[in-house]
């Protein structure tokens, strides 16, 4: 009889907090990006407000995103490492040039719909504000093919992002639960219901509020939490995982998932037009999208590969965990509030760039 011991030395997690604040708020981007071009291109039947904020969780998203990747790299300085050392071969390598173009464009597709609202702040009684009017870079205006152009190439740029950051992750093979196609098709699905519940929270402080806008999010979220559904049990079990429920710990982890896809699936189908309704789904949603990302990738490390038994995994309090969760939570809401300001509920529809939109109920 030969006895063979493996022995595998103390090593830090491959995925930090900080990647499922990456996947969570690019998600957000990429799915703000196609939703915007929805929009953009069905302009007549759907409102200017409604695009303004999907262009404005596009916008933020793409510039927060990148922020907390640079700080999941472990050491933050090694960022310029993938831009010295390119690997055609690796998928990192190939987002360390995928991920800036797409920050660009959204940034500029952002800016593009933005300006009439830009230029507008020129009639603001602050002079400080009046000095942001400069952003808009002249009085020349934005043709709709202009716009949709654009629109495109920030939604193809997009689509290459889903690709990648489900990509460098599905190619690890000593993951069954990573190493499957089920798992960039069940983040990218669940991208939506970030974007969903991030514009919502946007839309409810606004006033008055479009019932087609409601809508519009409302079918999006209710899609994409019932694809969810199917999804991630088929996720499961494609990576071996029915034999994580023997461990008490992955039921209440799975069942919990399941709960929180289901509550989205219910209250975006029975959904009130009520404002705490909205904040509701709102934040249902972020949460369903955020603990997913935290169970596919950081609890999937807690699964030994050489062991038995499972890994505790604990949330660290200091920048690492808990403090750079609300840091960048903050961020993204404090960029919210300062530009979601130029957005002039009492003429938006003469500031849009783009021909007259439908007049449908309004909602207070």
């Amino acid at each position: 009889m030969t006895i063979t011991e493996v022995l595998v030395p103390a090593q830090e997690v491959a995925w930090l907090p900080w990647a499922v604040q990456y996947f969570f708020y690019i998600g957000s981007a990429y799915g703000a990006a196609i939703l915007f071009a929805l929009a953009l291109f069905c302009h007549r039947s759907t409102s200017h407000t409604l695009r303004s904020v999907l262009a404005l969780v596009l916008a933020i998203s793409a510039l927060v995103g990148p922020l907390a990747l640079t700080a999941e790299l472990h050491q933050p300085g090694r960022a310029w490492h993938f831009f010295a050392h390119l690997t055609p071969s690796s998928w990192m390598s190939r987002g360390a040039v995928l991920l800036p173009l797409f920050s660009v464009l959204s940034i500029l597709t952002a800016w593009l719909y933005l300006r009439p609202e830009i230029q507008a702040l020129s009639r603001h009684a602050s002079p400080v504000i009046r000095l942001c009017s400069r952003l808009a870079m002249g009085k020349w205006q934005t043709s709709l093919s202009t716009m949709k152009v654009i629109t495109l190439l920030t939604v193809i740029s997009g689509l290459s992002i889903a690709l990648y950051t489900g990509s460098e992750i599905a190619v690890l093979r000593s993951r069954p639960l990573w190493n499957q196609l089920t798992s960039p098709v069940l983040w990218f699905v669940t991208a939506f219901l970030a974007t969903g519940g991030l514009s919502l929270l946007m839309l409810a402080t606004l006033k008055p509020i479009l019932r087609q806008d409601l809508q519009f999010i409302r079918r999006t979220v209710l899609l994409s939490a019932l694809l969810s559904c199917v999804l991630f049990p088929l996720w499961l079990v494609n990576g071996n995982g029915l034999e994580l429920l023997d461990y008490s710990v992955w039921r209440w982890r799975t069942g919990l998932m399941m709960l929180l896809l289901v509550a989205c699936l219910l209250v975006g189908w029975h959904f009130p037009t009520g404002r705490k309704s909205i904040i509701l789904l709102s934040l249902l949603s972020i949460a369903t999208c955020w603990y997913l990302r935290w169970l596919t990738i950081l609890d999937v490390q807690t699964i030994p590969r050489y062991d038995a038994g499972m890994y505790p995994n604990a949330l660290a309090w200091g920048s690492s965990g808990v403090l750079g969760i609300i840091g960048m939570a903050g961020l993204w809401l404090a960029l919210a509030v300062i530009t979601s300001s130029i957005i002039n509920q009492a003429d938006n529809a003469a500031l849009s760039p783009l021909a007259p939109t439908v007049q449908g109920e309004y909602h207070e």
